[in-house]
């Protein structure tokens, strides 16, 4: 790794001072996993989503959250709580859609109802109000304020059955060469800094029946920016195959602090996937590729094969967690029929 120099120290240091204290400045959502078995009962993963103060500068608590489903509005809110996270109330009266904003109650930091009263999982009843359909249902949120101007964010609902197989994958370092560069220069508009070979190994593999999981610990607004730059990796033939990006639900500093200060993102990474295994009968993960030891301890945790799991170094070079033997990724993708059997879907 390159020696940092000492102004970029500084910064780091100046970053990580400051992360406690930024709250949700920008706004957007994660994508969302969702799960039909065989009775046609539907259960998803959490419904995050932030309105952060660039778009909303009134106090947030009390908005109501608008949903609208492949392009049709849905019979189902959520509400804006003091930090400018949704929720679905859980009590009647809080989910009433004559609900009305109040400035001094959420100025004063009294509009968030107790914890048990609140929740960011939709239940199966909900759920089947959205009209979903197998594959990408696109879901935009929608806020109006008190002034009258309408702000909303958007983020895809990813129908699936239950016997589904997941390949996970990490971002920086992994689809990208870099942690920290893969993390700023596609904000500069720099957005080809990704290891050769990755679009077409992930394409082929999606081809085999296999949904691609993106999960990162960006901050969840930058969730517009990441899925463009996912989505924009090109290598002809070949594009990247498009599958749920899941974010971190914390500010943008706290996310950089979390990635790249602390290093700790494990937890944050199991508790994501712990969430996702939690919907599907049995274990849908099947393999996952990362670039940190926190990674591969995440993937471990979550019960992947670690013959299926890959550490991904910035030389292109990747490493078999259960083999130990290195590969890149013109040997995986030779490999693909083989390692990732195709699926009856």
């Amino acid at each position: 790794m390159a020696r940092l120099s000492m102004s970029a120290i500084c910064v780091l240091i100046f970053i990580g001072d400051i992360a406690k204290a930024d709250n949700n400045f920008l706004t957007g959502a994660n994508d969302i996993i969702a799960v039909v078995d065989e009775d046609g009962d539907i259960k998803a993963s959490p419904f995050n989503v932030q309105f952060g103060k660039k778009d909303i500068w009134l106090p947030r608590s009390g908005h109501v959250v608008s949903l609208e489903v492949n392009e049709k509005d849905v019979p189902v809110g959520m509400v804006l709580d003091n930090e400018g996270q949704a929720y679905f109330p859980t009590l009647k009266s809080d989910g009433s859609s004559n609900r009305q904003y109040r400035f001094w109650s959420a100025l004063l930091g009294m509009g968030n109802p107790s914890p048990k009263h609140r929740t960011n999982s939709a239940t199966s009843s909900q759920l089947s109000r959205f009209g979903l359909q197998m594959g990408s249902n696109p879901i935009m949120y929608r806020v109006t304020t008190s002034s009258g101007s309408i702000v909303t964010t958007s983020a895809v609902i990813h129908l699936m059955n239950n016997t589904a197989k997941l390949v996970v994958s990490d971002i920086d370092g992994t689809v990208t060469r870099s942690n920290i560069r893969g993390m700023i220069l596609p904000a500069l508009g720099l957005s080809d800094w990704k290891h050769d070979g990755v679009v077409e190994l992930y394409r082929k593999i999606a081809n085999q029946g296999y949904q691609i999981v993106y999960l990162t610990n960006r901050a969840i607004g930058q969730s517009d920016m990441t899925r463009e730059y996912i989505y924009s990796l090109t290598e002809t033939p070949y594009k990247m195959p498009r599958g749920p990006v899941l974010l971190q639900v914390e500010s943008l500093l706290g996310a950089f602090q979390t990635e790249v200060i602390k290093g700790q993102p494990e937890v944050n990474k199991i508790a994501a996937l712990s969430r996702v295994k939690g919907l599907f009968p049995e274990n849908p993960l099947f393999s996952g590729f990362g670039n940190k030891a926190w990674d591969i301890l995440a993937y471990k945790a979550l019960n992947i094969n670690p013959d299926m799991i890959f550490n991904v170094g910035e030389d292109s070079i990747l490493i078999s967690e259960g083999t130990g033997i290195p590969t890149n990724y013109t040997n995986l993708i030779d490999r693909v029929s083989f390692m990732y059997p195709l699926l009856d879907v």
